[in-house]
């Protein structure tokens, strides 16, 4: 059985990838949230298209 494990939390640091080394011999499954600060301010712009008129 392979468990899966959402690793939410602040992302200003790298414990995440510190975890999933850590457990790199364990059946986990790790998934969490998008941690590039561009590419989490422009999710909005890339799905719906850039805005006319910002406020």
């Amino acid at each position: 059985m392979v468990l899966k494990v959402y690793l939410s939390g602040e992302i200003h640091t790298n414990w995440r990838e510190e975890i999933c080394t850590g457990a790199a011999n364990l059946p986990v499954e790790f998934s969490g949230p998008v941690t590039d600060h561009a590419a989490s301010d422009d999710c909005g712009a890339t799905i719906l298209g850039a805005e006319a008129d910002k406020f």
